[in-house]
């Protein structure tokens, strides 16, 4: 075979594996900014809502407003905290928030909750005196401080595994420039490729959401992968 053809032969085939290690670079970049950004912003809207329960609790008990007005107002920026939230995290992220809630709890579904788990199933509200009625009040107020604790555990698990994943995406692009002749162009070859994948997964991820609708995380996942591969593919093209 011409010595021409094998050395082109040759360097199409080195073009195709570093496609390939760009590409998977790209979802290593994408997965690891989703398991270090939902954690943060899971932990962000604890302290929120926790600040938002006390100021309430603090201002009912001294007489400021009622409990009914703390426990209205309550139920109603929590979720708007929620919300907001959710506008904050990845679309995996998002898609899991909203398979496990698609949205937050009406104010009237919160003190059927609430009056059954202070007093019982069977008891309605509209029998409880005015007394009784204000700790259900203060229950709702109380517990709308307080996020669910399995998402918590297994969000920080989350965390930890990013903070594993960052350190090796670094690897792979430390070795990457240390590995070429020309370091500082590698450098930002490094970059685009890592700012290729987040992208590439965040917008992957969100149109993965809008085709399989609210609540599929498993389709917005494959989302995230395919556009983080490509997107990464992609820019380690333009940059060659």
């Amino acid at each position: 075979m011409d010595t021409a053809l094998l050395s082109a032969l040759d360097q199409d085939g080195q073009k195709k594996f570093e496609h390939a290690i760009a590409a998977l670079q790209g979802d290593l970049t994408a997965t690891m900014a989703t398991l270090n950004i939902d954690p943060k912003t899971r932990l962000e809207y604890g302290r929120r809502i926790k600040l938002m329960s006390d100021e309430l609790y603090a201002k009912a008990s001294r007489g400021i407003i009622s409990w009914q007005e703390a426990a209205a107002e309550a139920s109603e920026t929590r979720n708007l905290i929620m919300e907001l939230m959710r506008f904050r995290t990845t679309p995996v992220g998002k898609s899991i928030a909203q398979k496990l809630k698609k949205e937050g709890k009406t104010f009237s579904d919160l003190i059927k909750m609430k009056t059954e788990s202070v007093f019982g199933k069977n008891v309605l509200f509209e029998q409880l005196s005015s007394t009784q009625k204000d700790q259900v009040f203060a229950a709702i107020v109380k517990s709308s401080g307080k996020s669910n604790p399995k998402i918590n555990v297994k969000l920080t698990r989350w965390g930890i595994a990013g903070k594993g994943l960052l350190f090796l995406t670094l690897a792979v692009a430390i070795y990457q420039i240390y590995s070429s002749d020309d370091k500082l162009v590698e450098a930002g070859h490094q970059a685009a490729i890592a700012g290729a994948g987040v992208m590439g997964g965040w917008l992957g991820g969100a149109a993965a959401g809008l085709v399989c609708g609210p609540g599929a995380p498993v389709c917005v996942v494959i989302g995230a992968f395919v556009g983080g591969a490509l997107a990464a593919w992609e820019m380690d093209s333009i940059w060659n």
